[in-house]
Formats: C-alpha cells, structure tokens, sequence
C-alpha cells in the first residue's frame, strides 16, 4: 500500500462521530478508570489469588494429613495401654492354681459339685507364652450351669472356653467344660 492510500483510509463516519461526540469526552476518564482497574484486578488475580489458592490446597491437605497422624498415634497409645493391661493380666505358673481355685469356689457358690479337674501338657506358644487347657467336670441344676458358663465368660482373668459338653440325668445336667489359659514363661 502507498503512503497516500493509507492517508485516504478514514474510519467510518459513526466511529469517527462515536468517539468525537461530547458524551463520548466526558466518558472517556471513567471508561479508563475501569479499564486500569479491571487491568489491575486481573493482576491481583493473577499474581495474588491464584498462588494463594494453590498454597491454601497444599496446606489444607497437609493438615488433614497430620490431623490423620495424630489420631493413628492417639489409637497406637491407646491400644498400647491395653495390652500392657492384657499383658498384666495373664496369669503365671504360680497364679493357675488360685483360679482352679476361684473356679471351684464359683461353683460351690452356685451349689454346683465339682469333680476332678485335668490338665493337658503346657504347649509352648510364641514369644514367653505358653498355653494351657484343663477341663473342669461339673454337675448340678440347669440355671446354676447356665449361670457358671455366664462367669467363666465374663471373668476378669484370661481364661477362655474352648468346648463345653452337656449331658442330663435323673434331673441334673452334668458339664464338661475345656477351659484354655496363657501363662507366662519365667
């Protein structure tokens, strides 16, 4: 293009009437005003907010990673002071005959007769464990059996069933209960 087609190149006559009018003058400060500051808005966005929000994710997800933290070190504290508990609580070679004890005396109380108690061969279990099982022989009425597997199963001590045989006659119900206990190894 010549230097004197571009001079002849006029914007169109509403433009030029758009822009030269006296409304167009006095619009012309606050249309730049909006402008500057839509212009910094989008840099406050861009160079603020953005990165804020990033940092705000990455944050967030650290703290509910150590929020997750704490309550596996809470749980792992609790379930510790539990087994120490259980740990105290298994009986030693010495304590077996003070619950063969309590049992009989449970049973007695229960007007229950006890007859001769057996007890297998210790097994060796792992760690300083050892497991024991005896069978306690009983017979009597039906509600006091009933109410001597009820004790044995909610007892303090470690002690467990492990089988339980009834059998009827003439009016009392005999029962062969296998008990199973842990004794520690000293």
């Amino acid at each position: 293009m010549s230097e004197s087609s571009i001079r002849s190149l006029r914007p169109p006559q509403r433009l030029r009437e758009l822009f030269s009018g006296r409304t167009s003058r006095r619009l012309r400060w606050p249309a730049a005003a909006v402008l500057a500051f839509g212009a910094v808005n989008a840099c406050v966005y861009l160079f603020l907010v953005v990165p804020a929000a990033d940092r705000l994710a990455e944050q967030e997800a650290r703290y509910s990673q150590l929020k997750r933290q704490y309550a596996e070190a809470l749980l792992f504290q609790k379930q510790r002071q539990m087994l120490s508990g259980l740990e105290a609580g298994i009986p030693s070679q010495k304590d077996v005959p003070l619950l063969i004890k309590d049992l009989v005396q449970t049973a007695n109380r229960l007007k229950l007769s006890v007859g001769a108690i057996n007890s297998d061969i210790p097994t060796q279990g792992k760690g300083r464990l050892t497991q024991l099982t005896f069978s306690v022989p009983v017979t009597g009425a039906y509600p006091g059996i009933k109410r001597f597997i009820y004790d044995v199963e909610t007892t303090e001590k470690l002690v467990g069933i492990q089988d339980l045989k009834l059998d009827s006659e003439k009016g009392s119900v005999r029962l062969n209960m296998k008990l199973v206990t842990y004794i520690r190894g000293e």
